[in-house]
Formats: C-alpha cells, structure tokens, sequence
C-alpha cells in the first residue's frame, strides 16, 4: 500500500516536471540583455551615436522592434529646442536590415524589420548608427551636451547598459576639458544613482550597476571646453536647417517673392503715363455716375443704388415731392413718359426695372432691389475689368504658394504625405463632408463680406494666422510676413488701362473742380434752365466722387452769382432735388428694402447650412541647460519594444 502511494506521488510529479518543460519557453520574457552606445562628439557640433542591442525575444512570433527617437526637449512642458535625427543604418545580427520611419511632431519612431516575415526567437542583436543635429550648445565659450542615450521610455527591461563618450573619431576627452559630467538613471524625471563612470584612454565610460526596469533609463550632462568642438557658419547654418528648416527657407522663400514680386510689377504692373489733372466741369456722356463709383472704388449695393436713384432723378425718369419741405418725407414716383428723356446706360435700366409703380413705395420689390444691385456690380466689374483695370490676379498665386509651402514644411512633408496614405480609406468621407459644409460657409461668407474690404482682408488674415500657428512661431511670423507681401502686392500688381488712365484723370478733374472752383472760374450759364440742368446732372457725380457738400456749396455759390431771388433759388432747389442730397432719407429707403432681403436670403442661407451639417513606447524630452538635470531631460532617448 505504501510502495503504491509512492508510485502515484512520483507519476504526479513527473506529469508536473514535463508540463514545467513543455511550457518553460513560453516563460522567457522579453528582455534587452546588453546596450552598448558610443557617443562621438563631433567638429561640426553633431553627435554620432552607434546604439548595439541584444535584444532577447520570446517565443511569441514578432517582425522585429521598434525604435522611439524623440525630436523635441521640453523644459516644464514647453519646447525648447528642436533635434533632427539622420539615420545612417540600421543593421540586425551583422547584416542590414529594413525599416520605416514615421516622423511626427514629438520625434521619430523607426520600425525595424519586414511585415512578411519574423524573427527567430531568443537574442537579436541590432545596431543602430546615426547622426544627431542640434543636440550641442554652447555658452561663453562653454560646449554642452545633454543627452539621453538609454532612452526612459523601453517596454522592456535592460538587464545592462554601457555607455562611451568621445570626440570625433575616437578622440580621447581629456581630464582639463570636461568642466563638469553629472549622470541620471531612473524613470523620466528622476535623479537616481545607478551608474558608475570610469575613464578609459580618455574615453568617458557610464555603466549601469544594475538592471533598468522598464520605463527606466539613463541620462547625462556633461560640460566641456575644448577646441576640438568648433563649427564653421556653413555647419551652423545646416544645423540651424534640421533644427528648424523654416528658420533658413522662411528666409529664402520671402526673397524668392520679393524678386519676383517687384519683376513682375515692373514688367507688367506699372500703369502708364498720364497728364496732369486739370479741372473738368462738363458732364462726361461715356460714364454713368454708378460707373464713376465704381472706378473710385465704390463696392457697397446700397451705395450704389442710392447712386443710381438720384441718376435717374437727375434724368427725370424719377421724381421727388417733398411736401413737408424738410426732407423727412420725400415721396418717389416713377415718370410715366419717358421719350424725350436722355438714354439710360444698362446699370441705370437695371435699377429701374425693378422700382415699383406703387404709388406709396417705390422700393416695394426688395428682392428686385436686391437681385438689381448684384447684377450692376456684377456689370459695372465686368466693363472695369475689361476697359479700365487689369487685375493681373494670376500672378498672385505665386504667394499662396508660398504660404503653403511654409505650412507644409513647418508641419513636415512626411508627416502629411504619409498620415493621407496610411487614412486614405477613413479621410475621403471627412474631406467630402467637410468640403461640403466649407462650400456652403464660404459662400455665405462671400455674400456677407464680398463689399466689405476690411472684413474680408481680415477674414483672409486669421485664416493666415492659423495656418501659421500651426507651424509653430517661426512658421506663424514667415505667414504672416507674406500674407502683408500680398496684400501690398495685390494692390501694385493691378495696372490701369489707357482708358482707365483717361476716364481717372477726367474723374479727378470734376472733383477738383467742385472742390476749389473760385467766382471767376465758375462755369456761366444763360439762364436758370441751364443752371438747373448742369447741377442736375452733375449732383449725383459729386455723391459718387465722395464730393457732396462741396457740390452744393458750389450750386450755392453759383446762384448767388446770380442775385436771384428768394423764389427763384427755392424753385432751383426743388428742381434738382435738393432735399434728396441734403437728407438721409433716400439712402434710408434702399438700405431698408436692401437688408429686408438680404437678411431673408441670409436666414435661407442658414437653413441650408444647418441641414448640410449634420501602441508606441513613447518620446522623452532636453539648449544649454543650467540647475537641476534628471533622467529624460536630455535630447535623444525615448524608447521601444518588439512588434
């Protein structure tokens, strides 16, 4: 019975031993077993950094590890400076080996090994060779490195970890030349003692004393004066450039659109020679008043339109009573016979269509008043832009361009191209929904700002600013800078036609003309008729040249040239209708039934809008560093694991 008791307890412990056996190699954890990096501190103020890894895997099955660099130190959460990081091989076991890189805006992350194959289990041995701009500073003459070369941020532990500092090729660091070192071990943060330093040959040698937990690392600042440190301008100017590349193409693309922006006004920008302004006091018969505002740079429709009401009072196809006699009450009325009155010019029939024959309200049709304005901008821009001004808009792109070649290279290229590639499949309804609602935004907008140059310009300048923004200071003031080299541009590179030169030069001759006629340049009239049809017709030109109180005042001086009488000089003043220049109530009338309908639109406008809408180990963080250090604070580290 006992031997039998025996049996069974030695069956079930065999049973157990070769269970422990069968399984025991899916207890290996995954490990780092040995890091070796070798610093050299190079001439030109880089770091050549060789990283050898004994990385041990499990049995599980992986394509290889990953390798977390960070390109940013912060220093209480802010950035401080910027890394660039040139990978110049990545090798496993001896041979090359492949691998993706991803930049983002904390670092880069390297992703060794082939999607199609794995690894054999156990240890991997690979090494990592690369080049490190921006990671030594200098100050009064004192050279420093702050450096995390076991990264804080492994997922796994590291069982051992030397770490070798020297000058380029090897060159010993001598004793003299090291002002002070201080290491760090520990997770980010921390200002553990887990190292001990030896000097080899003038090669400065940290080792760890024991094993790395994971999220553990190793960091170290050390502070030298030596001349075997000593950049030229050129090695500045490349580090400056993988630092920041706004900082050197910024520059360079502001030059680039200075030169071409003063060629092109040159050659094709300049306006052509006029003659010196001389007063003008006859009414041009080839431009309307609504067209003299809009070469004066009148965009407004409600202006517009109170231009051309008092156009067509001056052509008696409207009239004016004023029954009260103050201006506050003028009752409009459409002329019935018209045949004998001077031609209309197609702006001018345009706002007459739509005036009603209501014998109480005249601007009754709001929509028509609303639809008429478009359609007389719409006109008066087609005529200027092709008799009078050459917009040369074409050659503006050139500075969009390069507002989104700054973006672009502020936010990284590879960043962008390769974060569309891997989204494609998720981003193309996003653009989609996106560009839709956009279109119905901006169409609102366009409609809402269109007149309105300042807004606009503003608009289009926060768009600006927040693109920059975007890139970080550097990319906000170089998008900024170009975005005031457009505007100015923009108003430059537009050239006057020999035509627009005339009709400009005649403009302004009228305008100084009702400006600084004396008595005895006055123009004669035969008698009141004639008196009554030259201001008339020349009242609603002086509203459109901004000119309206010196007209008058003109009309005034000229009657009491005259010595008319008290009847006489009202009879003049009902006749050209004084009281619709002299009071607000016209322009009050227009702009009621303009907003009426332009806020309906905007309401439907709205409707329409509101129914269209409805795994990585991590980064650590490190210029010239003065108090307390820790773990992580340095340039380089970060961190990995398998994949």
């Amino acid at each position: 019975m006992k031997k039998q008791r025996q049996k069974k307890f030695l069956t079930t412990l065999s049973v157990i031993f070769m269970v422990f056996l069968l399984n025991a190699g899916s207890l290996i954890a995954e490990a780092i077993k040995k890091y070796d990096v070798s610093i050299q501190i190079n001439k030109n103020g880089t770091l050549t950094v060789n990283e050898v890894i004994d990385y041990e895997f499990d049995n599980d099955l992986r394509h290889g590890i990953y390798r977390d660099i960070p390109l940013r130190s912060k220093k209480s959460g802010t950035d401080i400076y910027k890394s660039h990081v040139k990978m110049n091989s990545v090798k496993r076991n001896g041979e090359p080996e492949n691998y993706t890189s991803d930049t983002s805006y904390e670092g880069v992350s390297y992703r060794v090994g082939s999607a199609d194959r794995y690894v054999d289990s156990g240890i991997n041995k690979y090494e990592f060779n690369y080049t490190i701009y921006n990671a030594v500073f200098e100050k009064d003459g004192i050279y420093q490195v702050y450096f995390n070369p076991i990264g804080q941020f492994w997922n796994v532990p590291i069982e051992s970890a030397d770490v070798s500092i020297s000058f380029e090729n090897n060159e010993p660091v001598g004793e003299n030349e090291v002002q002070q070192l201080e290491v760090y071990t520990g997770e980010y943060g921390e200002t553990g003692k887990n190292y001990t330093i030896v000097q080899e040959s003038g090669i400065i040698k940290i080792k760890t004393n024991e094993v790395l937990e994971p999220r553990n690392g190793l960091s170290f600042r050390l502070n030298l004066k030596t001349d075997k440190i000593s950049p030229t301008w050129l090695d500045k100017l490349e580090v400056l450039y993988y630092a920041d590349p706004l900082v050197i193409a910024g520059p360079v693309i502001i030059l680039m659109l200075a030169i071409y922006g003063f060629v092109t006004w040159f050659l094709f920008g300049k306006d052509p020679s006029g003659k010196a302004v001389i007063p003008e006091f006859n009414i041009p018969k080839d431009i309307s008043p609504m067209y003299a505002a809009y070469i004066k740079g009148v965009r407004d429709p409600k202006e517009m339109l109170t231009i051309g009401m008092l156009s067509l009072l001056s052509k008696d196809y409207v009239t004016a009573e004023d029954k009260e006699g103050n201006g506050k009450n003028v009752k409009y009325s459409l002329v019935k016979n018209t045949e004998r009155n001077p031609e209309l010019s197609s702006e001018e029939k345009a706002l007459l269509c739509v005036l009603s024959d209501d014998e109480k309200n005249i601007f009754k049709n709001e929509q028509g008043l609303y639809d008429a304005a478009k359609k007389i901008l719409g006109t008066l821009e087609t005529r200027y832009n092709k008799k009078i001004y050459i917009d040369n808009n074409l050659f503006k792109y050139p500075f969009i361009l390069g507002i989104i070649m700054v973006f672009i290279i502020g936010m990284g290229i590879q960043n962008i191209a390769g974060s569309i590639i891997d989204g494609m499949g998720f981003i193309i309804p996003i653009i989609i929904i996106f560009f839709s609602s956009l279109t119905i935004v901006l169409s609102i907008l366009k409609r809402a700002f269109s007149q309105n140059t300042l807004l606009s310009m503003l608009i289009r300048l926060m768009v600006v600013m927040c693109l920059g923004i975007m890139t970080q200071m550097t990319g906000f003031i170089i998008t900024v800078i170009i975005f005031i080299m457009y505007s100015i541009y923009s108003k430059l590179i537009g050239k006057y036609t020999n035509e627009g030169i005339r009709h400009k030069e005649y403009l302004e001759g009228m305008k100084m003309y009702i400006k600084t006629a004396e008595a005895n340049q006055i123009m004669k009239f035969n008698d009141v008729d004639e008196l009554v049809g030259y201001f008339k017709g020349i009242l609603p030109y002086a509203v459109a040249l901004g000119v309206k109180n010196e007209a008058i005042k003109l009309m005034q001086k000229t009657i009491k040239l005259y010595n008319f009488d008290e009847n006489t000089y009202y009879d003049i003043n009902r006749r050209v209708y004084y009281d619709s220049y002299n009071s607000r109530f016209l322009s009050n009338a227009i702009s009621r039934g303009y907003n009426n309908a332009y806020d309906k639109i905007m309401e439907d406008r709205f409707k329409d809008l509101k129914s269209a809408g409805g795994g990585s180990g991590g980064f650590g963080g490190g210029g010239f560093s003065s108090g307390g250090g820790f773990s992580g604070g340095g340039s380089g580290g970060g961190g990995g694991g398998s994949w």
